[in-house]
């Protein structure tokens, strides 16, 4: 099994993850609400766009999956810190020598682009983690690690 240490997600640390963290949103507040505009695009392939909620619940962040889309997805984290696998993708199969695993805290926003390999995120503490994503509808192909990936 291979052992990979968790990283705090910051700007920069994964390829081909764009990412804003909370404190780059910049909310404008009135009496009785509070707008914070997500500072993050993504340019879609398709025309036809969807969207979901992802809830995902305590679990050792042990992945033996990544999957990889034809098309950006964009994650909004609104609760709970997430663990998440990124991982690059060589001649059609991920490549665990690139395996990352990052921690996510709530109010953060990524762009993963088309062709980065990841995994669903788990959260890494009693609090269920919840985010929206939006993105084209799409397969999402699922292949199998060489071996697994554990974050320590």
């Amino acid at each position: 099994m291979k052992q990979v240490c968790i990283q705090d997600l910051k700007p920069g640390l994964v390829k081909g993850v764009t990412v804003a963290l909370p404190q780059e949103f910049h909310p404008n507040q009135d009496h009785y609400f509070e707008w914070s505009a997500a500072p993050l695009t993504a340019r879609f392939e398709q025309p036809n766009i969807t969207g979901g909620v992802l809830r995902a619940w305590r679990h050792e962040p042990v992945f033996t999956q990544a999957e990889v889309h034809v098309d950006d997805e964009v994650f909004y984290f609104l609760s709970g810190t997430a663990l998440m696998l990124f991982v690059d993708y060589k001649e059609g199969v991920p490549d665990a020598d690139t395996a990352q695993i990052v921690r996510i805290p709530a109010g953060t926003q990524l762009v993963i682009e088309k062709g980065k390999g990841h995994y669903v995120a788990v959260a890494q503490d009693n609090e269920t983690v919840q985010a929206v994503v939006v993105a084209p509808p799409m397969n999402a192909p699922r292949t199998e690690l060489s071996e697994p990936v554990r974050g320590i």
